[in-house]
């Protein structure tokens, strides 16, 4: 008795320690072993106070008092498989519980207990080694077999929990709950059975059975246990990797769309160059546009230098630049911009800028792409539309706690069936166009922690994109 409850206070605070450790179902599961290994610390004093007891009275108020360790254990059973290893009926669970939970307050009702009505005298006996302990005589009460029927319910439940590890293909576990618990759990019910009904004269040994399924347990959980900082490397390492992946699937997305980004900047620049040499083929050369074509030029080349800065500084381990923005000041830029390109379509712009937006943190150069990419999108879908329909709204205001920038076009707008789909890479409703920029326009924006939705323009006209990016210190890193 003496090792056994050494051993099961032993895992009794181990396993406290591991359940303050843990959270969640795993943490209940260990609080609940450690009561179940206590109570049956517990149960070996009672014992050993049992077996050298030699008064009826004695008897009676201690086979009472055991009750309270016993059904802290045996209720403890059931649940403790339930939240560690998975697997059983619930129901039968409850039921056995249910049952032994009848014999307790039986046993609380009756001045004996539940297992003798009455106890008739104390016999000491003469054991092993010539070791004496005492032994009641009397008749079995209807509250023994009671309470033999609710733990035999729960045995029923942990082998129906063993079978389930089998059909599961989980041999490790399968051994510790049906080669310890199952069997050691018999073990002890059927000895019981024994002592209390007359036809085995031995002491209690409960809490000695209790010591075996403890171990069996114990190596399970220790293994569980010895297993976490490997699994929690191995999450770190896969997150990683992941990480990895995501920024690789982001980039090839991003490099298929640097043609499509930089078509236009350098097709500007062409035709500038080309304007500008016209103008100087003049009598007299006409400088002032020649001035306003290089300004053109270096405008467009200043903002390829940046769209290629940013995606060469993204490939580095994915780091971006970030800083304090004003929306209003990056819509103005994508704006000028794609200047050339609304002036050449001629369409009408208008820009309601709101006061009292809040400042968004993130990477100026991406942030002015997803609007560049937006406003491009709708030049090139006004390009059928009647010139005297061709116009351009911009709107900037706060929203939900961030700001929300909505780019609203006069064209054909995007057909019902192709909802969301416009966002999928390389879709597109043009038969020249790449099918990149909405993607990655949609990616830029969730990088810094909004979002990229389309809707239907007023009175079913158009096309609305809403950009909504959070407020500072509450999506981008």
């Amino acid at each position: 008795w003496g090792i056994a409850g050494g051993s099961l206070l032993t895992l009794t605070v181990a396993n406290l320690f591991l359940a303050t450790r843990g959270e969640g179902r795993v943490a209940r599961g260990h609080l609940l072993f450690a009561v179940m290994a206590a109570s049956a610390a517990g149960i070996g004093v009672f014992e050993v106070l049992l077996a050298n007891t030699r008064t009826i009275d004695q008897y009676a108020t201690l086979i009472r008092a055991v009750h309270i360790p016993v059904s802290l254990l045996v209720l403890s059973i059931p649940w403790v498989v339930r939240l560690l290893f998975g697997g059983g009926r619930t129901w039968l669970a409850a039921l056995g519980s249910a049952v032994w939970c009848v014999a307790l307050v039986i046993n609380f009702l009756e001045p004996h207990g539940r297992i003798y009505d009455p106890i008739t005298s104390i016999e000491r006996v003469t054991w092993f080694g010539g070791a004496e302990f005492s032994v009641p005589r009397g008749r079995t009460g209807p509250g023994a077999l009671i309470g033999h029927a609710g733990v035999f319910l729960i045995l029923l439940f942990v082998a129906d929990a063993a079978v389930t590890l089998w059909k599961r293909r989980e041999p490790r576990r399968l051994f510790t709950l049906g080669g310890w618990l199952v069997i050691s759990l018999g073990l002890a019910l059927f000895h019981s059975m024994l002592v209390d009904l007359g036809l085995l004269r031995s002491p209690y040994l409960i809490s000695v059975a209790f010591t075996l399924i403890m171990g069996g347990m114990a190596l399970e959980l220790v293994h569980e246990a010895l297993r976490v900082p490997l699994l929690e490397h191995e999450v770190e390492v896969r997150d990683v990797e992941v990480a990895q992946l995501s920024r690789q699937a982001m980039l090839r997305e991003i490099s298929g769309s640097v043609a499509h980004e930089l078509s236009q900047p350098i097709t500007s620049i062409l035709n500038n160059a080309e304007a500008a040499i016209s103008f100087l083929d003049r009598e007299p050369p006409e400088l002032e546009e020649v001035r306003a074509a290089l300004l053109d030029i270096a405008e467009q080349d200043r903002h390829a230098s940046e769209v290629i800065a940013g995606l060469a500084q993204l490939i580095k381990k994915g780091e971006r630049q970030s800083e304090l923005i004003d929306p209003a000041e990056v819509v103005t830029e994508a704006l000028d911009l794609a200047g050339p390109d609304l002036r050449h379509a001629g369409i009408e712009v208008s820009v309601q800028l709101a006061e009292d937006t809040a400042i968004v943190r993130g990477d100026r150069v991406l942030l002015c792409l997803i609007l560049l990419n937006l406003v491009r999108n709708a030049v090139e879908a006004m390009a059928e539309t009647d010139d005297t329909r061709r116009r351009l709204d911009v709107r900037v205001e706060a929203r939900d706690g961030g700001v929300e920038v909505v780019i609203t076009d006069s064209g054909p707008g995007v057909p019902a069936e192709h909802g969301d789909s416009v966002f999928d890479p390389f879709f597109s409703t043009r038969p020249r166009g790449s099918g990149l920029g909405l993607a990655v326009s949609r990616t830029l924006a969730e990088m810094h922690g909004g979002s990229l939705t389309m809707e239907r323009g007023p009175h079913g006209l158009g096309t609305a994109m809403h950009v909504l990016l959070p407020a500072s210190g509450t999506g981008y890193p």
